[in-house]
């Protein structure tokens, strides 16, 4: 709950008013709830401030300054001013649990952290994971670049002669004959495809299925990747069936988010909206003798007629890494099953809104990626309850990443495998639990949201739709206090936690942070500014008897303390 003044004629009131206003840092109450950024001025520098406010309820947080002695406690404060404020801090009850600082910068621009401790207990000091753990396998696990995310996004809209405008607008066009597509193939037979950079491969198609509503699935190998001891015959049928099988990954996308393909406006330039199978090739993107790295993508100019764009392959298709597929196990085809989800969302997002909305109703990358992988996360259960994406890869990842976690990364600013910021973890992390918070409403609003261009907005819109309260800062704020402290999911904290849920016959795995010790890595050194919408964590291990710390909480930022 945020606290507002204003001032009143009595200049006595005008005073205390300006003087509130200078030294506004307001508490937070709990339970995801809460205010956000206000429009308090400061017009002094505030050396004053109020105490944190417990966060949490039926929790270890007993009051303002006492903690039970075990269990996991929450408090919080926000600085809603627009100067930096000093927070004295004291907890007392403590009997040797950890004391994690979490500052989340709920504002737009990037704020200046001022000068903190930063302590690298030998629990956390490792540089970097062993190349034999998740982070390894999870930071290879890329699903497309910067190319091909870029003209799904908005690059498509120059080739096409209404420059992507929403349908109302376009102008008809006198419709073209049908191109040629995998129509007709049958099993056994060959073709050239195109793939990222003007490469080309041969491959053979090995199956097909019809999906519930008559669509037809291929499958496509690439001859050379078709043997005993890479990509087998059993494979091939596990992956037809896990994708256009009964309440496979096909029928989850249809479920959540509509068709992937269908009638449009534009046949001159796009294929045929009527009767295209989905081609999913696959072939050994890298050729590197290693699983992951590009996994995956969904490039829309294969949508594209080859009289448009010559190295279209005119095919609503998918195109998947071989040597993940059979290099790293049971656990590398399900990365591929689950990268059919992503890049399903990917499909079907692009002809939902770049297509039939229109080019500047694209998501932004950031939530482009943060919608294919929410999907992969609701189908993880359903497609293999042992594995989930989101938790069993860009979750370690997100705490781990380069030996000091993903943390001080915007989610609205794309960065995948940067030299400290990994995107798909953190974009990864945040969606699922936005998912387990707020359940499959949520996502598949989203996903058909329309009527606002700018995607932070559309996001910000669809939660305060089910929390009027709330934003998209107020979420990371509980997300990231509940992932970087390890708040146990069995201590069923409102707000900081991410709890299985089935919504509409689609189940979500419960992600414990607590289980993710092993993987956590804490930063060693303070950046010297907190990113806009990003978090930043420090600890303070093994504390007795009372923590006694005056912090200082950039504006625009809220402190979230947590004790377990």
């Amino acid at each position: 709950m945020e606290s507002h003044l204003y001032p009143h004629k009595n200049l006595l009131l005008k005073a205390a008013a300006a003087l509130a206003a200078a030294l506004a840092l307001s508490s937070c109450g709990g339970g995801g709830g809460g205010g956000g950024n206000s429009d308090a001025q400061a017009s002094a520098k505030p050396d004053v401030a109020t105490s944190l406010s417990v966060a949490c309820s039926g929790c270890s947080a007993v009051d303002p300054n006492t903690y039970a002695g075990s269990g996991t406690g929450v408090w919080q404060a926000s600085n809603n001013a627009t100067e930096a404020a000093d927070l004295p801090v004291q907890l007392k009850g403590l009997t040797g649990q950890s004391v994690t600082l979490v500052f989340t910068n709920e504002s737009a621009a990037p704020v200046a952290l001022p000068a903190l401790r930063i302590d690298t207990p030998q629990q956390y000091a490792s540089a970097q994971l062993s190349k034999s753990g998740t982070e390894t396998a999870v930071d290879a696990a890329v699903h497309d670049n910067a190319e091909v995310s870029e003209f799904n996004r908005s690059g498509f809209a120059r080739f096409l002669g209404s420059q992507g405008e929403p349908a109302a607008s376009r102008k008809s066009v006198v419709p073209a004959a049908p191109l040629a597509s995998s129509v007709g193939y049958a099993v056994g037979d060959q073709r050239s495809i195109y793939l990222t950079g003007g490469r080309q491969r041969t491959v053979q198609l090995q199956a097909t299925k019809a999906t519930g509503d008559g669509r037809t699935v291929n499958l496509w190998v690439e001859p050379s990747e078709m043997t005993p001891s890479r990509v087998t015959a059993d494979m091939v049928a596990r992956l037809r069936d896990a994708f256009a099988g009964a309440g496979g990954v096909y029928d989850m996308l249809v479920k959540v988010g509509g068709p992937l393909w269908g009638p449009h406006s534009a046949p001159n330039y796009l294929i045929s909206g009527a009767g295209q199978p989905i081609d999913i090739f696959f072939v050994n993107l890298d050729q590197n003798s290693t699983p992951y790295g590009v996994v995956g993508y969904f490039w829309s100019l294969n949508n594209f007629r080859a009289d448009v764009l010559p190295q279209s392959n005119q095919s609503l298709s998918m195109y998947m890494d071989t040597e993940t597929l059979y290099l790293d196990g049971e656990r590398g085809f399900m990365q591929i099953v689950s990268t059919l989800a992503h890049e399903g969302m990917h499909m079907q997002n692009f002809y939902r809104r770049g297509v039939l909305m229109g080019a500047a109703f694209t998501f932004d990358t950031w939530l482009e990626e943060m919608s294919a992988m929410m999907m992969e996360d609701w189908a993880g259960n359903s497609l293999n309850p042992g594995f989930n994406a989101i938790r069993d890869t860009r979750f370690p990842s997100y705490l781990g990443y380069g030996g000091k976690g993903s943390y001080n990364c915007s989610v609205t600013d794309w960065t995948p495998m940067g030299a400290s910021c990994e995107s798909y973890a953190v974009n990864g992390s945040f969606g699922a639990y936005l998912n387990r918070q707020f359940g499959l409403d949520l996502f598949t609003s989203l996903l058909n949201s329309s009527g606002m261009e700018n995607s932070q907005a559309l996001l910000d819109a669809a939660i305060k739709s089910r929390r009027p309260e709330s934003s998209v800062g107020h979420e990371l704020r509980y997300f990231s206090a509940a992932a970087a402290a390890l708040v146990p999911l069995g201590a069923g904290i409102a707000g900081y936690s991410m709890p299985g849920r089935t919504d509409s016959g689609l189940s979500l795995a419960g992600i414990d942070p607590a289980a993710f010790g092993e993987s956590r890595r804490l930063p060693t050194a303070l950046p010297a500014m907190l990113q806009p919408l990003a978090s930043f964590p420090v600890s303070r291990a093994r504390v007795q008897g009372t923590f006694d710390e005056t912090i200082r909480v950039p504006a625009g930022t809220t402190l979230t303390v947590v004790v377990n």
